[in-house]
């Protein structure tokens, strides 16, 4: 029922920043761009929810490594780095995805405002930011 909601979620964002791209003002355009970002970064962490019991973990807290009596071994081979643990733990999210999808916030956002920056200028400069009177400037 989760991933429903999830899925409805990326989907009416991925809608919605369409839409806004579609417009004919620059700054709704720029904002569309942004949503749609959003929406991807939030499918790429869906994916990466370990819904399987049996999938191996790869970060484990202090207790849970004492207690269980965990295997320590890396096998290269078989994919496995870092400890394994059995079925009680699952629900967990590999951190790998997590980390590049704070980078891709961090460059959206000084992307973003690059943008911003730009079509400010562009204000400054023409007066307007509706893209159909900036192409009817420039002819």
């Amino acid at each position: 029922m989760n991933n429903f909601f999830l899925e409805l979620t990326i989907a009416l964002l991925f809608g919605i920043g369409v839409f806004l791209v579609l417009r004919r003002d620059m700054m709704k355009v720029i904002i569309g761009f942004g949503i749609i970002s959003h929406a991807i970064n939030l499918y790429i962490v869906g994916g990466g929810v370990f819904s399987d019991p049996n999938t191996i973990v790869p970060i484990l807290e202090e207790e849970q490594i004492v207690n269980q009596g965990l295997i320590f071994n890396d096998n290269l081979t078989a994919g496995i780095l870092g400890p394994i643990a059995s079925a009680p733990y699952n629900g967990f999210v590999d951190p790998l995805v997590q980390s590049l999808v704070l980078t891709a916030i961090v460059i959206g956002l000084a992307t973003t405002a690059f943008v911003l920056t730009l079509c400010y200028r562009i204000n400054e400069e023409y007066g307007t930011i509706d893209v159909q009177e900036l192409r009817r400037l420039r002819e």
